[in-house]
């Protein structure tokens, strides 16, 4: 481009090359070496909203003087060393306008034929799209940072062929290893030996197929002890469902583990104590010849079930939690809100988990406790109104500590072919059954005992007291297994069960239960005068 001597501008262009000049989707403009607009084009005057006739022949001091000093040190290097500058960003607002606009722009010389520069040609293109783009990104990464940082999770970042390039300040907390001395790779080089080489593997596949992973590893913390993590890694996506960058999170499950070993071990120990217990009954059996073990098992395992049913419902509740929150933070989406939800519903079920277990653990400490070393006989022929009354002899020093009178009526010449032991057990078990529901308070009353022959090959044993009598929904539950109305008093709830067991089981019988409140209770007994021989064997 020539200067023109008289006018102390260029050469006018030939039309093709003005109309590319004006119309140019950038700026364009050639300054004197005075830094004087000698051309300009309706683009650039963009940049401080003067036109283009207003540019030609002023200087750029008059036209945009916050710019003038960089600009003039710009055209003053490109005289003096003839080298272009290029890159130069430009950030301002116009006077008419308040948005802040960015350009960057690009300084060439222009030589005459004699090689001497007769001036600078400009070219500028507005970044301003661009540059809200890159401060927007920075603040949604600075708003990344902030939010992976307030987390307790391990996090990094990589790009897409899996080079790490920013770890979270948790992660060195965890480590030790100071920000800047972190590699590319360190998450691996911190991996337990025994699973190094399938979490290398994983990784490589995940990274060729692009799908998340996820698996347990032990990462070595800067004491050199290992800690177990959950480790996720997801991949990120553009809108064209490309990938551009990975993230991954690590998440201690130490507290997890340790749960998961208490429960085992709890586990362990309610069944060891099923063990011992079935051993306890076991004994029981062998003393009492109670024929109804299978029924006194399935009632015990009831019972305890309920504390640990309830533990495995809890554990299996923080377990989905647990994998919830997990979720929540691998997309990226974790409150802290529900992470303090998470943190409380943890508390309480930690808390829930030790009072069931703590229960199931008294519950049977107490059946071992009330589990009596009774013995009888076995299956024999004897009078069955002697031994009630032998039976009525143990009982009398019960009868003096409260205040109760003990009835007996018993036919004549009642002899049976059956089990002595089991017959005494379940008499001594209505008595104080009796005594101790029937009677509240140390009160007086009366017990009936009456025997008579039902029918050439049964008898009928009548067990009836005045006392305070039993609610409806007491009467359907009496003779199940642990049901007491009165366990904070020690009763176990086992002995109008065991009553129960023995006289359908072994003595081959049946019995009916009568009771209403404040009218007493009765109890009717119908034996066999011959047990059956396989009842009471064993």
């Amino acid at each position: 481009m020539k200067r023109s001597p008289l006018l102390g501008v260029p050469p006018p262009q030939p039309p093709a090359l003005q109309l590319i000049y004006d119309t140019a989707p950038i700026g364009l403009a050639f300054l004197s070496p005075d830094c004087r607009y000698l051309q300009i084009n309706q683009r650039l005057t963009e940049i401080c909203g003067i036109s283009v006739e207003d540019h030609l022949g002023r200087s750029v001091r008059d036209c945009v003087p916050a710019l003038a000093e960089a600009v003039e040190g710009i055209v003053g290097s490109i005289m003096k060393t003839g080298d272009p500058v290029i890159g130069v960003e430009v950030a301002g607002q116009r006077a008419d306008q308040t948005e802040e606009r960015s350009w960057v722009t690009y300084w060439h010389p222009l030589r005459n034929p004699a090689g001497e520069i007769v001036g600078v040609n400009v070219a500028a293109e507005e970044i301003t799209q661009r540059k809200r783009a890159e401060a927007a990104l920075k603040a949604s990464e600075r708003q990344f940072h902030t939010l992976a940082d307030s987390i307790p999770q391990l996090v990094w970042m990589a790009d897409a062929g899996g080079k790490i390039f920013w770890f979270n300040s948790h992660w060195h907390e965890y480590t030790g290893i100071a920000i800047g001395e972190t590699h590319s790779h360190d998450w691996q080089a911190i991996l337990a030996p025994a699973s190094l080489h399938e979490a290398r593997e994983r990784w490589t596949q995940a990274l060729e197929a692009g799908t998340p992973l996820e698996m347990e590893l032990s990462l070595r913390a800067k004491d050199g002890l290992y800690c177990p993590f959950l480790t996720r890694t997801v991949p990120l996506r553009n809108s064209a469902a490309t990938i551009y960058g990975w993230i991954g999170t690590h998440i201690d499950i130490s507290e997890r583990k340790r749960s998961e070993q208490e429960i085992r071990s709890a586990r362990d120990a309610a069944e060891a104590a099923l063990r011992n217990l079935r051993e306890t009954q076991d004994s029981l059996i062998e003393a009492e010849k109670l024929a109804a073990l299978g029924r006194l098992v399935a009632g015990v395992a009831h019972e305890i079930n309920t504390p640990v049913g309830t533990s495995l419902t809890v554990a299996s509740s923080l377990e989905r939690k647990t994998a919830m929150v997990a979720e929540q933070l691998a997309r990226g989406n974790l409150k802290r809100s529900t992470l303090n939800d998470f943190l409380e519903v943890s508390r309480e079920a930690s808390s829930q988990l030790v009072a069931n277990l703590n229960r199931a653990a008294n519950l049977i400490q107490s059946f071992k406790q009330v589990a009596a070393d009774q013995s009888y006989s076995n299956q024999r022929i004897f009078d069955l109104g002697d031994l009630t009354a032998q039976l009525v002899t143990s009982l009398l020093p019960a009868l003096r500590k409260q205040d109760l009178a003990l009835h007996v009526e018993c036919e004549p010449d009642l002899t049976m072919n059956s089990y002595p032991g089991p017959y005494g057990q379940v008499l001594t078990n209505l008595f104080l059954n009796s005594a101790a529901h029937a009677f509240p308070g140390g009160q007086g009353g009366n017990v009936d005992i009456r025997i008579r022959a039902a029918g050439d090959q049964h008898v009928e044993i009548f067990f009836s007291d005045d006392g305070c009598g039993m609610s409806l929904e007491v009467k359907r539950k009496a003779f199940d297994p642990f049901f007491t109305t009165r366990r904070d008093q020690g009763s176990t709830g086992l002995g109008l069960h065991i009553v129960h067991t023995l006289v359908t089981n072994c003595l081959g019988g049946s019995l009916r239960l009568d009771s209403e409140v404040g009218k007493g209770t009765s109890i009717q007994l119908i034996l066999p005068r011959v047990a059956p021989t396989q009842a009471g064997a064993g």
